[in-house]
């Protein structure tokens, strides 16, 4: 497709036309992001790139060459080549000519294993998904020297904050030769987003209810409550800002109760309203004492820990609304006030238009 722009100069008669830079897509996952995503991709009117979606699948079928308009109406693949990982990578390497981007917004840890072969072949990547960073320490290193190489783009930005800019932050802070020596904050709009209901007389079951439904947590919302979420995001955090820890060296708070750990989803939301009394009651103590409760990660090159703390109720994370996050940033130039990355964390929303950010921003270094 070809832009026409008009120059603004003495001479109106000659015209400028540049053409547009196709860059292909592959979409793994329709759900809540990857579905949302489609529909910007459909709406965006870019003016230097044409993106194209050569394939789509689900955990059931694959398409290539989609009709994008159904796959949009449907809301969700219902017909086409049943999805195989052994098949998908190999059938990504034969099209790609160094022009297509996978985009990974599955969560599936067996997407995630695809992704070095992927790198290594000259297949870009954008994802939100955090199960790649937060395998083994040397897989994650194979990813980011995969990058570093040039042999193919990586680009994890909503993996941690959704749309906001953390991992770029840290990046340019790295860039021009500073050091992390400490992050710390809210880091799940999904545990903000519970305890400011509790705080507004939502009892606890209801509100984990209610956060499921509005897609502000994970399909099975144990994975939010039982800090993994929160942990793996402070191990990207630590790991981007160029430490080496392990998943098993965090020190994790749960929130889910250990008589519904194996329970199905279905059956852990029935049971959640015995423990309302709890959370009901606790949450009561920390207002007493004028603090409120929030989920905090806290980083240092010494360790990482995650869980439950009453915070002063008039502090920055005391004040936190919605979905927000607060991340603070301290380096050896921030080394008495930090910088604060602070806006919603989650949503389908902000964090499919992250992964279109990811996607252009790949696309403007092929």
């Amino acid at each position: 497709m070809t832009l026409t722009l008009k120059k603004t100069t003495t001479d109106t008669h000659q015209e400028l036309s540049v053409q547009r830079k196709n860059i292909n897509l592959f979409i793994a996952g329709l759900g809540a992001v990857g579905g949302t995503l489609t529909k910007l991709i459909r709406q965006l009117d870019h003016s230097l790139y044409e993106l194209n979606v050569i394939g789509v699948c689900n955990s059931k079928f694959t398409q290539w060459n989609p009709d994008m308009e159904q796959v949009i109406s449907k809301s969700r693949l219902t017909d086409g080549e049943p999805t195989d990982w052994n098949s998908i990578p190999v059938e990504l390497v034969n099209r790609s000519d160094g022009n297509l981007i996978f985009i990974d917004a599955t969560g599936s840890e067996i997407v995630a294993q695809q992704f070095q072969y992927l790198l290594d072949n000259g297949v870009h990547i954008a994802t939100p998904s955090k199960r790649a960073n937060s395998f083994s320490q040397d897989y994650f290193d194979g990813l980011i020297n995969a990058n570093n190489s040039g042999r193919a783009q990586y680009r994890y930005e909503t993996a941690v904050g959704a749309g906001l800019p953390v991992i770029s932050t840290l990046k340019t802070l790295l860039n021009s030769g500073d050091e992390i020596t400490k992050i710390t904050g809210v880091a799940s709009g999904t545990m903000t987003y519970l305890f400011t209901q509790l705080q507004n007389g939502v009892p606890f079951s209801e509100a984990v209810k209610k956060a499921k439904d509005g897609g502000y947590s994970e399909p099975d919302p144990r994975d939010d409550l039982s800090g993994e979420d929160v942990a793996r995001k402070f191990l990207i955090l630590a790991r981007t800002s160029g430490y080496k820890f392990e998943r098993d060296q965090i020190r994790v708070d749960t929130l889910v109760p250990e008589k519904l750990i194996s329970l199905s989803t279905e059956d852990f939301l029935q049971q959640l309203p015995e423990y309302d009394g709890h959370w009901k009651s606790r949450n009561a103590q920390a207002m007493v004492n004028n603090r409120k409760l929030r989920y905090v990660g806290t980083f240092t090159p010494d360790g990482i820990s995650v869980g439950i703390e009453e915070v002063k109720g008039d502090s920055p994370l005391g004040g936190l609304q919605g979905t927000d996050n607060l991340i603070q940033i301290y380096t050896k130039r921030y080394s008495t006030s930090p910088i604060i990355v602070q806006g919603p964390g989650a949503g389908r929303e902000v964090t499919a238009a992250g992964v279109l950010g990811d996607i252009i921003d790949i696309a403007g270094i092929l």
